[in-house]
């Protein structure tokens, strides 16, 4: 039998679930049943293959689980981290699996109410981390729980995406603490472009398959270069968990190139690496390649998987319980850091509002290799 599913919102980063669910009804495995659509001037093209498929269309969600209470069997929600949480208690009181977008929501308090409603509809919610549902990081999760590298003792991780004007002013909630009605958002590249990349670090130091670190303190620092947004742009941190294992991570919208996200960890006995749309190896401490692959795109990987989840097959999620641990870690740094406005270390390109902070992507790579935060390397920018 196809399983029914639905999609709240199909432009932005909704496309990417509209192209997957779609992949899934070609392969006979689904039915794409329900669509809201707040935006219809600007998904015209989508629109017209959904009216083509026999999609149902929205313009709100009321209407949409009125007409398919206890009809769906999931729900995918990939929409701003304000809107998380009350779409995703209001899926599962609609009696369907849930599918939710990173971060899980903008508090430990919310992911906490998602949890008790997750418990009490006895239904799912998967979080669109996508990189956990790839086959290369639960092999690496595995083979550490293993034990042939000894204990993590640490991991660092650098990435730098340019981000312009454009994607400031996509939205009302970019660069906000929290939406107009005091929801917590939190938005940084630390929570939302580069979360996948912390949330992989506390994932991959987890003592259980299904469990992510727990971080206990953090130092560092934060940096805001646009004077528009209410977070930051840049950070350079370090959390210490309950196990005493270092997690580093710099991350950076403040740059003119790319560089994507590389992430080691350094074990007792040998080392892993991983690299986004590149390659990944583990290796002993002697520096010999024992596994390495190629990493490939987990979309597919993470829609079939929560799909055979729904058919009843025992099959390994993103849990909320996991993407809390993550948010725990963003509400930690929020409590005890402040973003440094950056007047002089920072420049603004005319042309498209790219702001590029000096020697980043120099002082990230020497922090990668030494495990050092800028300060720590003499870098004070300001």
């Amino acid at each position: 039998m196809k399983l029914k599913i639905a999609l709240i919102g199909i432009s932005g980063y909704g496309k990417v679930h509209f192209t997957q669910i779609r992949n899934l009804v070609q392969r006979g495995l689904a039915e794409f049943s329900a669509a809201v659509v707040i935006n219809p001037d600007q998904v015209q093209n989508e629109l017209a293959i959904l009216r083509k498929e026999g999609t149902r269309i929205y313009s709100g969600m009321d209407e949409m689980f009125a007409d398919f209470s206890g009809a769906l069997d999931l729900v995918c929600i990939p929409t701003g981290i304000a809107f998380h949480e009350p779409m995703t208690l209001q899926a599962l009181r609609a009696g369907a699996n849930v599918l939710v977008e990173k971060p899980a929501a903008g508090s430990t308090a919310a992911i906490e109410r998602m949890m008790d409603a997750e418990r009490a509809s006895g239904k799912f919610v998967a979080v669109g981390f996508q990189h956990f549902y790839a086959r290369e990081i639960q092999f690496i999760k595995q083979y550490l729980l293993s034990g042939r590298l000894g204990r993590v003792k640490s991991t660092v991780c650098r990435g730098i995406w340019p981000r312009d004007d454009q994607y400031y002013s996509r939205n009302n909630w970019a660069g906000k603490l929290a939406a107009a009605d005091g929801t917590p958002i939190l938005d940084s590249p630390i929570n939302n472009a580069f979360a996948h990349y912390l949330n992989l670090q506390l994932f991959l130091c987890g003592e259980k398959f299904g469990q992510s670190a727990h971080a206990e303190s953090v130092e560092g620092e934060l940096y805001r270069a646009r004077p528009t947004i209410e977070t930051f742009d840049t950070c350079a941190l370090r959390f210490t968990t309950n196990s005493g294992i270092r997690i580093q991570t710099m991350l950076t919208h403040t740059a003119a190139e790319n560089d994507q996200p590389v992430i080691r960890l350094n074990c007792e006995r040998g080392s892993v690496y991983w690299r986004l749309d590149d390659t990944w190896n583990i290796r002993s401490a002697d520096g010999k390649v024992l596994y390495s692959g190629v990493v490939e795109s987990p979309h597919r990987d993470m829609f079939m998987d929560v799909l055979r989840r729904v058919g009843g097959e025992p099959v390994f999620r993103c849990s909320l319980e996991i993407a809390k641990e993550h948010t725990h870690c963003i509400e930690l740094l929020t409590k005890h850091l402040k973003p440094v406005e950056l007047h002089q270390s920072a420049v603004r390109l005319p042309e498209h509002g790219q702001f590029v902070l000096e020697r980043v992507k120099e002082v990230f790579e020497e922090g990668y290799r030494r495990e050092l935060l800028p300060s720590e390397l003499g870098v004070r920018w300001s």
